[in-house]
């Protein structure tokens, strides 16, 4: 059981680089709402303790976020890849799309 005072929850409208985080049809694939994001996430996964748990509309932009986390043009800050900067802090359990595969 989790006491409610160890859990926050909100909704990040903007990233470090004051790109807008939306998720529309319109913007999700735009490389600078993907890096804004991942920035965001690795932001987070340095100051928070313990766990963080990131939700997206579809497994579709999670698996494109990640992808573009991963590469090393990923619009990350210094060296190594935004990807890079969220494994620096925690370790990400990506949920798979069939239950099944959830061992």
């Amino acid at each position: 059981v989790i006491d409610p005072s160890q859990v926050w929850l909100g909704i990040v409208k903007c990233g470090p680089s004051n790109v807008r985080l939306n998720s529309s049809y319109r913007t999700r694939d735009l490389a600078e709402y993907k890096s804004d994001l991942g920035n965001a996430i690795a932001n987070f996964a340095r100051v928070v303790p313990d766990g963080l748990l990131v939700f997206f509309p579809s497994f579709v932009v999670m698996n494109k976020c990640v992808e573009h986390w991963q590469l090393p043009s990923g619009g990350s800050s210094g060296s190594g890849t935004i990807w890079d900067h969220i494994t620096r802090h925690k370790q990400p359990i990506i949920e798979p799309r069939e239950s099944k595969l959830f061992a």
